[in-house]
């Protein structure tokens, strides 16, 4: 009993050194408002044990006092020598409220944002209490101080807290999504070009923010592929790199108003990343522990797009019965006028319904093309709705081979609405031609269609990604690997996709 009572002091004095050198480590490479030692308090506080805060509150008072007692003739002594014994005992109020509220690791995960504002505002709110009370730096005691402390502090601790959060959930069993190191690192490229670019003296404030402000896109690419870890990985390098860009002057109360913006963003897209993550991951882990297999959750994707697929024919169908509606009506009308000899009204009428009509066939097609059902995929993609619609009446050559008929038509549209979703990613190449090259195969147990779409670009096309195109390849790529296939763009201007089913699939579409 005696060997362990001593064994537990010697780690709290090693801890307590530990922290308070941690701590003057970690101040020396803040701000006001991205504050370290908040993130070091708060992560000690809320996983070390019990039985080691005592040494927690004394490395924490031993380093405010080589930070604060040379400042003692400047405020008050009392100020100096008595707020580093109280500061981290108002803190570790609420972290022991929160302590009892999440008891596990994984309750800490999925309340961080929740833990880490609160423990950063009330943080902030008793330094400035001491400060006022004990006659420190008054002038520091203002809304805009506690504001720009609590914003601080709250990135502080999220720069503590995720990567013990990593370390501490390494081996939870989570479902680990596949290219998790590539895509890091693709991030972590992209985040550092935007910060390289962002570097450029020469930019203007506004695009100067701007810039930094898209260091947050990938973060949301690592949140949807792999759940909460890729939110902290992502968030954890563009805070790093927003830091970065603070010039350091070794001054109290440095502060860059530029930078401060694209902190708040990061602030409130932190949150709301960190949420959005925690939910996909326990998705991710409801998977993992109901059973569902890859081919059944492809199952459900393909489930999904049909019935979206259904309700969208049920609307053409409601859409054409208003539209055969409203062109009996339109004829009662021009035979109306023509017997009331209004001839030219009559013809105009006409013409404008026809135009209407064909109207409402691109429409209609964009929705849902009815024909595929009757006359095949063929038919609907030679359809001139087609080329004037989704082509936007660029010219298509067709290089069609097989016979979709032998496909289902739930394959075929599918087929279609990756054709689709392909004029979409094209487009943004600015072309003066589309080539579209079908073949339908058969192989063993499967059946499916091989499609190429190829854009002939103009010569001074620039390649813009915009969000549309954005939408439409994560559209695309879903609906292709939910049909058991593969899709691939190795060149900007072409997109090659295989989609394939069970040769004994039945349709479900009607």
């Amino acid at each position: 009993m005696e060997d362990a009572k001593w064994s537990d002091t010697a780690k709290g004095l090693v801890l307590s050194a530990a922290y308070c050198a941690s701590f003057l480590g970690a101040w020396c490479l803040s701000f006001d408002q991205w504050y370290l030692p908040a993130g070091l308090r708060a992560v000690s506080l809320l996983f070390v044990p019990y039985r080691y805060w005592p040494y927690l509150f004394a490395g924490d008072a031993a380093a405010l006092l080589v930070m604060r007692v040379p400042k003692a003739e400047q405020y008050s002594a009392l100020w100096a020598y008595l707020s580093p014994f109280l500061l981290m005992p108002m803190v570790s109020s609420l972290a022991l409220l929160l302590r009892n509220k999440f008891k596990t690791d994984q309750d800490k995960t999925r309340w961080l944002p929740l833990a880490a504002l609160s423990i950063a505002v009330w943080s902030s709110i008793s330094n400035m209490i001491l400060n006022y009370c004990l006659y420190g730096p008054r002038a520091s005691v203002s809304f805009a101080n506690l504001y720009k402390f609590s914003v601080g502090d709250y990135l502080g601790i999220l720069m503590v807290a995720l990567p013990v959060l990593l370390f501490l959930g390494r081996n939870n069993g989570q479902i680990k999504p596949r290219h998790a190191v590539r895509d890091t690192l693709i991030a972590g490229a992209a985040i550092f070009t935007l910060y390289c670019v962002a570097a450029v003296p020469a930019l203007e404030a506004a695009f100067h923010q701007g810039l930094l402000m898209l260091m947050l896109l990938p973060v949301v690419g690592l949140t949807f592929r792999h759940g909460w870890r890729g939110a902290a990985i992502g968030i954890l390098a563009v805070n790093i790199v927003t830091a970065m860009k603070i010039p350091y002057m070794n001054t109290p109360g440095t502060y860059d108003a530029e930078i401060f913006v694209t902190q708040q963003a990061l602030a409130i897209a932190a949150t709301g990343l960190l949420m959005l993550g925690t939910v996909i991951s326990d998705l991710f882990d409801k998977a993992r522990v109901a059973g569902v297999a890859e081919k059944e959750a492809l199952l459900l994707a393909q489930n999904s797009f049909l019935s979206s697929e259904s309700k969208l024919r049920d609307q053409v169908i409601y859409m054409a019965q208003m539209q055969l509606r409203l062109d009996d009506y339109r004829d009662d009308l021009v035979e109306w006028l023509k017997q009331h000899r209004h001839f030219e009204a009559a013809m105009d009428l006409n013409s404008r319904g026809v135009a209407h009509a064909r109207l409402f066939d691109q429409q209609a097609l964009a929705l849902y093309p009815m024909r595929i059902e009757a006359q095949g995929l063929y038919a609907v993609l030679n359809a001139e709705a087609f080329t004037d619609f989704w082509a936007n009446e660029t010219t298509v050559r067709y290089q069609l081979r097989g016979q979709p008929k032998r496909l289902t038509v739930d394959l075929q549209l599918a087929a279609y609405r990756c054709v689709c979703n392909a004029f979409a990613l094209l487009s943004e190449c600015d072309p003066e031609q589309y080539t579209v090259k079908t073949r339908v195969w058969r192989y063993g147990g499967k059946r499916g269609i091989a499609v190429f779409v190829i854009a002939k670009p103009t010569a001074d096309a620039d390649l813009q990604h915009s969000q549309g195109g954005l939408l439409a390849a994560m559209e695309l790529e879903g609906r292709v690997k939910a049909h058991g296939g593969a899709v691939r763009r190795r060149h900007l201007n072409r997109i090659s996709m295989l989609l394939s089913e069970p040769v004994d699939a039945e349709s479900t579409l009607h």
